[in-house]
């Protein structure tokens, strides 16, 4: 697995914990997707591009109180990588503690992040980086 990739994530998660967009651009290709279509949440959408990370990001964000997401593990062959995630977080409104583990897969194009797509099993997130055995 590349170690500049992961380098990347793991940037890219600190900037996500302290709310920081402008730090993650320069990790992110211009033609950046969030891909939602895998998850369990409501919201089954993808989002594209830089109006569409900030979208996403944002509701995100409103969402909570407060939130942070800890990888755990990195599992990888290079542009494909799949972050083994821990989140922790309170809702706005409810005031609801959430402590969730999850699988999100990471695509590299370029040196750069091309796309982000969350999955509710590990399984599945390693079968669509080609990782399963």
């Amino acid at each position: 697995m590349s170690e500049e990739n992961v380098e990347t994530l793991r940037v890219g998660y600190e900037a996500f914990n302290r709310r920081d967009l402008t730090a993650l651009g320069p990790l992110l290709h211009p033609d950046f997707e969030v891909d939602l279509t895998h998850s369990m949440g409501f919201d089954k959408a993808r989002y594209t591009g830089e109006e569409g990370l900030r979208e996403f990001f944002e509701s995100f964000w409103d969402a909570f109180d407060s939130i942070a997401i800890e990888p755990e593990e990195y599992i990888g062959n290079g542009d494909r990588i799949v972050a083994i995630i821990r989140a922790r977080g309170r809702g706005y409104l409810s005031g609801v503690e959430v402590d969730a583990r999850g699988p999100h897969l990471w695509s590299f194009r370029d040196g750069r992040v091309i796309g982000l797509a969350l999955y509710e099993h590990l399984d599945e997130a390693l079968e669509a980086a080609g990782l399963s055995e």
